[in-house]
């Protein structure tokens, strides 16, 4: 039997989702093979008595687990040795904020299965992608309104579930002719689409939002081949975009003035071409609203400069200076919205869908011998870096 720990999250601002939720829980202890018990949170969007009421365990010592569970990094001093921990570890990209926790891991021999990196046919098993697009999109455009002075929107926090936010999205009237640019076709993308439609925005197509003005509000979805391409003119390859983006090139140019909403939704490979670099940030750059869903720090979204919080959602950009500023304090800078954790601006209906993904898609595979899927998402096993990342010995000296 596979006793599974649901760990509390430690990582502030605090994070209040929870991998599995109590209804899932009772569900995965009915089974044979699994036996669940959750560390005890105060900041959980599930309270410790719904999962008791629900026959879960509920304690202070995940000792007894052999596969611990959680959301976001383990501080240090709560990592348990010779464990196996399934987590966001945020490693895998040399992140410097979490060195010393890849160093410890090492160092306690836990066995690091990082959900990032859990792939069936190079496409992603689990992630929190959709809720992150639906609370990334709507924070976006609250961020609009609030510059341009134009309407208010509530903060998330304010709807009990997504179900409750359309309702009043639906009862909004958008006029103005705002043209937002989503980057990606992905999980993120698919919510922030829905987020959009929620408001009864129109789709076009990527040549209409080029060559076309509208009198409403509208939308289009960019893929990598409408802003990148082959240094040698060749067809865009995706294939060989995603194996060697460092052969292609950004066209993402011809955007800047025609969008007055970017947001972000795609996975960032740091030898990728940004969508634009710094030096072509001027007082002629037209879009003054990012929503950066993706959040990679002077990433594909150079003036990211850091994320911002559930609490204070945006910052401004200074085109001049370039540094960062208050958010909203000039309409010529660039607002940014990079909230790191947007899913849990949505806990309750984030977690049951992560929770669905993890029982049906990731959780079997720990019963199978030799599984290739989670061996290749194993960052560090037995005090060593598994062969696929020991491009990250360099960076735990």
């Amino acid at each position: 039997m596979i006793r599974i720990g649901i760990a509390k999250e430690y990582k502030v601002p605090f994070d209040s989702r929870s991998p599995i939720t109590p209804k899932q829980a009772k569900k995965l202890n009915e089974l044979n093979d699994f036996s669940v018990s959750v560390e005890k949170s105060n900041i959980r969007c599930f309270s410790d008595q719904e999962f008791l009421d629900e026959k879960v365990k509920v304690q202070n010592d995940l000792s007894h687990c052999n596969l611990i569970i959680g959301i976001k990094e383990i501080p240090v001093e709560k990592l348990l040795e010779k464990k196996t921990y399934l987590i966001f570890s945020h490693t895998i990209k040399k992140q410097k904020h979490n060195k010393n926790l890849l160093k410890e891991i090492i160092k306690k021999k836990i066995k690091l299965i990082d959900y990032e990196c859990l792939n069936n046919n190079n496409k992603r098993i689990i992630a929190f992608g959709k809720y992150a697009g639906i609370a990334g999109a709507y924070n976006t455009l609250m961020g609009y309104g609030l510059k341009y002075k134009l309407f208010q929107l509530k903060r998330l926090k304010e709807f009990k579930d997504t179900k409750d936010l359309y309702v009043q999205n639906q009862n909004l009237n958008l006029r103005y002719p705002i043209k937002i640019l989503i980057t990606g076709k992905g999980r993120v993308s698919k919510g922030c689409e829905e987020l959009l439609r929620s408001f009864k925005i129109k789709k076009i197509k990527v040549n209409e939002f080029l060559k076309k003005k509208f009198k409403y509000p509208t939308y289009t979805i960019a893929d990598a081949s409408d802003y990148y391409k082959s240094k040698k003119s060749k067809p865009f390859n995706k294939k060989e975009f995603y194996d060697n983006p460092k052969k292609y090139k950004s066209t993402f140019k011809k955007f800047i003035d025609k969008t007055d909403i970017l947001i972000n939704g795609t996975y960032w490979n740091p030898n990728s071409p940004r969508l634009f670099e710094e030096s072509e940030i001027n007082k002629n750059f037209g879009i003054k609203i990012i929503g950066d869903i993706s959040c990679d720090i002077n990433g594909s979204i150079p003036c990211t400069k850091k994320a911002s919080t559930i609490d204070e959602p945006f910052f401004d950009y200074c085109v001049r200076t370039k540094k960062v500023k208050k958010g909203f304090i000039d309409k010529q800078n660039i607002t940014i919205m990079s909230i790191d954790n947007l899913a849990s601006e949505l806990p309750r209906d984030a977690s049951n869908y992560f929770g669905n993904k993890l029982i049906n898609e990731v959780l079997p595979l720990f019963k199978k011998d030799e599984e290739k899927i989670l061996y290749n998402a194993t960052i560090a096993e037995n005090g060593r870096l598994k062969k696929k990342y020991k491009y990250l010995e360099d960076f735990i000296i």
